[in-house]
C-alpha cells in the first residue's frame, strides 16, 4: 500500500511500523519521570503480594497474591506443574505490532510482562508475530492443516464466530468458573455486564482472551479548531459555529469546510476517517447504527439484513459523498496513513483507533515532538443523530486483538491460565500503559492508572471508556468473513461510481441473505439475536 509522500501524508506503513512500534514507541516514555525509579518496592513485593512486577515505584499496584485473578492463575500453573500436566513453552501468534507490550520492559527499571511470567512460572512464552490485515489467514491455515503450530491464536475480535465454528478454538467456560478471571469485576473489568459477555464469550460460552480497545474514538486538532480565522471562517461559510460535532450531518459539515483549505499546513482534506477495504467497514458501521432511536441494527430480530431499506440506503448514500472530503488515496489507507495524515495536520477529525495519540502526540525522550500535532489534539464523544431532544452517539468496536485457545494445543488448562494472568485486570493495565505496541485501554482499572493516562494522554481518559459504553458490535459470528467481504465489495463499488448506493445495498442484501440462508445450520439466527442484546441502549441530551 502507498501513500502520496508528495503530498505530505506521511511514512508508508511498512516505516511506520518499523518507526512506531520499534524505535519511537518503545522509547516514548516521555512525560513518566513523576513514577520511574523509586526505591519504595523497588527490589521486592508489597506486603502481602506474592506475584508481579518490581523494580519502579508503583510497582505494587501491579502486584498480586492468590486471592487475585493473576494469583490464581499462577497457583493454577504451579498445581499443574506438580502433576505433570504443564509444558515447558507456549506458542503464541500475535499481531506484530503488539508484541512489545509482552516484550519490552516498561517503565524504566521494571521487567518485561514476558519475564515476569517465565520467572514466576518457568515456562517460556514463544511469540510469533504476523500482520494484523494477514494473520486470521494465518489461524485458519493451522485450524485446516491439521499443522497445530500454536497453542494460542490472536486475531481479530470479529472473527471469533469462525473460528469457533471451525472447531479451531477451546470452549473455555469450565475454566472460567474453576479459576474465576476478573474481567467482569465490578470495580476493575469491563464498564458493564454485558461488555464482558459480547468481548470473552460466544453463543453464552467463553473462547475469547480481550486483549485490546478497538473502540473507534472520535480525535480532532484543537489546535486548529480554536483559532479564531477558523472559527470566523467556518462561521462565514457555513452560518454555524464550528464545535466538536455531536451529530453525522456535523461532522460532514466539519469536513466539507476543511477540504482544499490551507491554514498554515498545507492543503487539507475534511474527512479523515477510513474508507478503505477492511478498514473503511467500521466507519459505515458506525454510521448505520445511530441512523434509528436508539439503534440501527445491522439485522432485524429474525436474522433479515437491514441493508436495502430506506435507511440503510440513505446510510450508503451519506457515506458515500463523504468520501469526495478524503485526501487522495484514501482507498489504499490503513490506520497507520490516516495516522500519519491527522499527524502532518492534514485532516481535521477521525474516528480511529486509539493508539493514534499514544504514537503521535508528546514528546520523545530526546525532547523532540513525536509528530507536528504534538500538543494539538482533543477528543470527543461519538456521534450520532438527534431524535427531538436526545442524541444516540454511537461508537463501533472492530478489529479489537483478541486470543483464543487452539483446539490443537497439547496443554490448554496451561494455556488458558497464562491468557487469564495475561489479559487480568492488573498484568493488562501495566501492558496498556506500555507504549511498545498495541494493546488498548479497555477495563475500568486501566482508566484509573497513571501509567495509562501518561500514554493515552488526559483528555482521553474520559472520551474512551464514555465512546466503549456506547459502542455497538460489529458482526462477529459464523459468517463474519463472508458477511463482511460481501459488504465490502458492495460499498467500494458504490464508492469507486461503479454503482449507485441504491444498486449497492440492494447487491449487499442478496449476498447477506444468502450467506445467512447457508449458515442457519452453523446457529447464525440465534447469534444475530443474541448480539442485538449487547448493543448499547444509552443515550444522551441534546
Amino acid at each position: 500500500m502507498k501513500t502520496d509522500t508528495k503530498k505530505g501524508f506521511g511514512p508508508s506503513r511498512r516505516e511506520f511500523l518499523k518507526t512506531s512500534t520499534a524505535a519511537m514507541a518503545a522509547s516514548g516514555m516521555g512525560g513518566l519521570s513523576a513514577f520511574v525509579a523509586s526505591p519504595a518496592f523497588a527490589n521486592g513485593f508489597a506486603p502481602g503480594m506474592t506475584g508481579g512486577p518490581t523494580g519502579f515505584e508503583g510497582a505494587e499496584r501491579f502486584q498480586y497474591n492468590n486471592t487475585m485473578s493473576e494469583g490464581r492463575a499462577i497457583e493454577g500453573i504451579k498445581a499443574l506443574q506438580a502433576a505433570g500436566k504443564a509444558p515447558k513453552k507456549i506458542s503464541m501468534l500475535l499481531t506484530d505490532g503488539a508484541i512489545g507490550q509482552i516484550t519490552k520492559p516498561f517503565p524504566d527499571g521494571a521487567p518485561s510482562a514476558k519475564e515476569v511470567w517465565e520467572k514466576e512460572t518457568g515456562i517460556e512464552i514463544d511469540i510469533i508475530g504476523a500482520p494484523a490485515e494477514d494473520i486470521f489467514k494465518k489461524v485458519m491455515q493451522d485450524v485446516t492443516t491439521g499443522d497445530g503450530t500454536f497453542d494460542i491464536y490472536t486475531g481479530p475480535w470479529n472473527s471469533t464466530g469462525d473460528l469457533v465454528s471451525s472447531g479451531g478454538a477451546v470452549n473455555c467456560s469450565d475454566f472460567v468458573a474453576k479459576y474465576q478471571p476478573d474481567w467482569g469485576d465490578s470495580e476493575r473489568g469491563t464498564p458493564t455486564p454485558e461488555m464482558e459477555q459480547l468481548l470473552y464469550t460466544y453463543a453464552g460460552d467463553y473462547y475469547s482472551f480481550s486483549l485490546d480497545g478497538d473502540f473507534q474514538t472520535w480525535f480532532y486538532l484543537k489546535g486548529i479548531y480554536e483559532r479564531e480565522d477558523v472559527q470566523e471562517a467556518f462561521m462565514k461559510e457555513t452560518g454555524h459555529a464550528l464545535t466538536t460535532p455531536n451529530t453525522w450531518e456535523e461532522v460532514d459539515r466539519i469536513s466539507e469546510f476543511f477540504t482544499g483549505k490551507d491554514f498554515g499546513h498545507g492543503t487539507m482534506y475534511g474527512n479523515g476517517n477510513l474508507m478503505s477495504p477492511f478498514w473503511g467497514l467500521a466507519t459505515f458501521y458506525a454510521r448505520f447504527a445511530s441512523m434509528d432511536f436508539p439503534n440501527y441494527h445491522f439485522f432485524d430480530e429474525d436474522g433479515n439484513p437491514n441493508l436495502n431499506s430506506d435507511l440503510g440506503i440513505q446510510c450508503a448514500e451519506e457515506h458515500v459523498r463523504s468520501f469526495e472530503w478524503c485526501p487522495p488515496d484514501a482507498l489504499t489507507f490503513t490506520w497507520a496513513e490516516a495516522y500519519a495524515a491527522m499527524w502532518n495536520l492534514q485532516i481535521p477529525h477521525t474516528a480511529i483507533y486509539t493508539n493514534l495519540v499514544k504514537f503521535g502526540d508528546g514528546y520523545n525522550p530526546d525532547g523532540t515532538a513525536k509528530s507536528k500535532a504534538t500538543g494539538m489534539i482533543g477528543s470527543h464523544l461519538p456521534v450520532g443523530r438527534q431524535f427531538g431532544d436526545q442524541i444516540n452517539r454511537r461508537s463501533v468496536l472492530y478489529y479489537h486483538i483478541t486470543a483464543w485457545i487452539s483446539s490443537k494445543s497439547d496443554y490448554p488448562e496451561a494455556v488458558y491460565l497464562f491468557l487469564q494472568w495475561l489479559s487480568s485486570t492488573r498484568t493488562y493495565t501495566w501492558m496498556a500503559g506500555n507504549p511498545g505496541g498495541y494493546f488498548d485501554p479497555m477495563q475500568q482499572a486501566n482508566f484509573k492508572e497513571p501509567l495509562v493516562a501518561s500514554t493515552y494522554h488526559d483528555y482521553a481518559m474520559e472520551t474512551i471508556p464514555a465512546t466503549i459504553a456506547r459502542s455497538v458490535p460489529s458482526i462477529n459470528f459464523a459468517g463474519q468473513t463472508a458477511l463482511d467481504n460481501a459488504l465490502d465489495e458492495e460499498i467500494q463499488a458504490a464508492i469507486t461510481g461503479q454503482k449507485t448506493a441504491r444498486e449497492a445495498m440492494d447487491a449487499a442484501q442478496k449476498k447477506w441473505e444468502r450467506i445467512i440462508k447457508r449458515q442457519k445450520r452453523n446457529g447464525i439466527v440465534e447469534a444475530i439475536q443474541a448480539s442485538r442484546k449487547t448493543w448499547p441502549t444509552i443515550v444522551d441530551p441534546a
